[in-house]
C-alpha cells in the first residue's frame, strides 16, 4: 500500500499520544471494518480543547489519522472541533488510499465520542469508559 510523505510522517512521528488522567472527557471507538480502536482524551477549559491525546490499535493510516485530528481540534471550541471532517482530517493528510478513508472517519467520530462524554459529565453523569 502506497502512503504519501505527510501519513508516514503522522504513522513514524505521532503527536499527542497517550492517556491524560482526570480528562474532560474520554471517546472510544472501535471499526466496523476492521475492528480497530481509537480512544481520545480531552482536556476542556472555557469550552476550548486544551490538551488532546489519542490511543490507537490500528493501521499506519489510523495512527496518522489520529494525531492529525488531535492537531486540528487542539485550541478550539467544542463546537469547532465538532464540526472537524473526515475530509478535514484527509485534507490535513494529503491523500489517504480509497481502502483507507474509514481511518479518518473513525478519527472524526472518537472526537464526537469524547465531547458527549463530556457533555455528560457536566450533566452531572458518571464516567464510565476505562483509561
Amino acid at each position: 500500500m502506497m502512503y504519501n510523505e505527510k501519513v508516514l510522517n503522522e504513522f513514524y512521528n505521532p503527536v499527542n499520544v497517550g492517556v491524560i488522567k482526570g480528562a474532560s472527557g474520554k471517546g472510544k471507538v472501535t471499526s466496523n471494518v476492521d475492528k480497530e480502536i481509537v480512544k481520545l482524551y480531552i482536556v476542556v477549559e472555557g469550552n476550548k480543547i486544551t490538551e488532546a491525546t489519542f490511543q490507537a490499535f490500528g493501521c499506519t493510516a489510523t495512527i496518522a489519522c489520529c494525531s492529525a485530528m488531535t492537531r486540528l481540534i487542539l485550541n478550539r471550541t467544542l463546537q469547532e472541533a465538532e464540526a472537524i471532517t473526515s475530509t478535514d482530517i484527509e485534507k490535513e493528510l494529503g491523500s489517504l488510499p480509497e481502502s483507507k478513508k474509514h481511518s479518518a472517519i473513525l478519527a472524526q467520530d472518537v472526537v464526537k465520542s469524547a465531547i458527549r462524554s463530556y457533555e455528560k459529565k457536566q450533566a452531572g453523569g458518571k464516567d464510565t469508559d476505562e483509561d
